[in-house]
């Protein structure tokens, strides 16, 4: 299977190329310098000249804040670029894998969210993803919209300076303490991530799925396993989720189940903490924390 990946020099996009290739798949990696997504003329010229079998959309406009402040370019970089890539996969008769967010849903629910929960997002942000989702199964039939949420991995996110974990490591050489909220989620390491995309991918159950790291935490509980594991001594305070003052409604709780990967026995994500010591492990940390139950 020949696959293009957009947004291959991304944190994301980095480690799907990498596991497309290890799964013996020929990747073209392209990057913005290839195409720009937002152009339908410059995505058409590429895909019709590489004639893949399968696309995947690792781009994203995902500055949360600066979406809020440039809603139209918020749509026009996470909905309408989708819908460019989408027709021309349509018109290729090849698969459409795009990647979405867990920003779709309110956060006011105490449990997780499934697939069939009903998206309510409060940001820009969430309203281009999910209108980038329902493009995308709107003018593709053989797509997959994933859902996924707090990422982190080895290369820096574009557009951000640093992913959570190192913003949390470099804090903690700096100050004699950390203060960080309560917001509920699944933090979700790339490698595991990629390696999971790739495995739908290769199949023909099209549709929408949740895929991130098994297990809910808190941002603050995930920050003292961080502290835990790289045995730094450093206390780390819970504070209320509005002690940080953001720009944006932010949603205090949208942890993803991954119902229907498990029902396909398709759901290959590690718990978050197995995933988490397996990244610093990949940094050069050595493991000092065994696995427990989420937090």
């Amino acid at each position: 299977m020949k696959v293009v990946v957009l947004g291959s020099d991304g944190q994301l996009g980095a480690d799907v190329v990498e596991a497309l290739r290890r799964h013996g798949e020929t990747c073209f990696a392209a990057t913005r310098g290839d195409a720009d997504v937002t152009d339908r003329a410059q995505v058409r010229f590429l895909l019709e000249r590489e004639a893949p079998d399968a696309v995947v959309n690792c781009t994203a406009f995902h500055d949360v804040s600066a979406c809020e402040k440039y809603p139209d370019l918020a749509m026009e970089a996470n909905a309408v670029a989708v819908r460019h890539i989408a027709d021309v996969c349509s018109s290729l008769d090849a698969r459409f894998m795009t990647v979405s967010t867990d920003y779709v849903f309110d956060g006011t629910r105490s449990e997780g969210y499934a697939e069939v929960d009903v998206p309510n997002p409060r940001t820009w942000y969430g309203r281009s993803k999910l209108a980038g989702e329902w493009l995308a199964a709107a003018y593709c039939s053989r797509s997959f919209v994933v859902r996924t949420q707090s990422l982190y991995g080895l290369r820096p996110p574009r557009g951000k300076s640093l992913n959570f974990v190192d913003a949390m490591l470099r804090l903690a050489a700096e100050r004699s303490e950390l203060k960080v909220d309560q917001c509920r989620m699944s933090p979700t390491w790339t490698l595991p991530l990629s390696e999971n995309m790739v495995a739908l991918l290769r199949t023909k159950h099209y549709g929408l799925y949740h895929m991130s790291c098994n297990g809910a935490t808190t941002w603050h509980a995930f920050a003292k396993r961080i502290m835990e594991v790289t045995g730094s001594p450093i206390p780390v305070i819970p504070v209320a989720n509005d002690y940080f003052p953001k720009p944006f409604a932010r949603p205090e709780n949208t942890y993803l189940i991954n119902s229907e990967l498990a029902k396909l026995h398709l759901d290959l994500m590690p718990p978050w903490g197995t995933a988490l010591a397996a990244f610093l492990e990949a940094k050069g940390y050595r493991h000092r924390h065994t696995e427990r139950p989420s937090e």
